[in-house]
């Protein structure tokens, strides 16, 4: 999957290193929470992968320049 999406970084859920364990985390914290559909994405120039609410995406000149994420997961 090579989805393209924006978010600002502060938005994040969590950052995470390993892949896998960033899916685990997601998943536990949308079970836990009852949240909505979370992704799992990663920066160009980032070592970690970010986890957001998908909701919260935004587009690419929106004010607040949001940083732009590759899609790795969705949950």
């Amino acid at each position: 999957m090579a989805d393209r999406i924006f978010f600002n970084p502060g938005d994040s859920i969590a950052n995470i290193h390993d892949y896998n364990e960033a899916v685990r985390k997601g998943q536990i914290y949308k079970r836990e929470k009852s949240a909505d559909e979370l992704v799992v994405a990663k920066g160009p120039d980032d070592e970690e992968y970010a986890i957001f609410y998908a909701n919260d995406a935004l587009p690419q000149d929106h004010e607040k320049h949001p940083k732009e994420y590759k899609i790795s997961k969705r949950l």
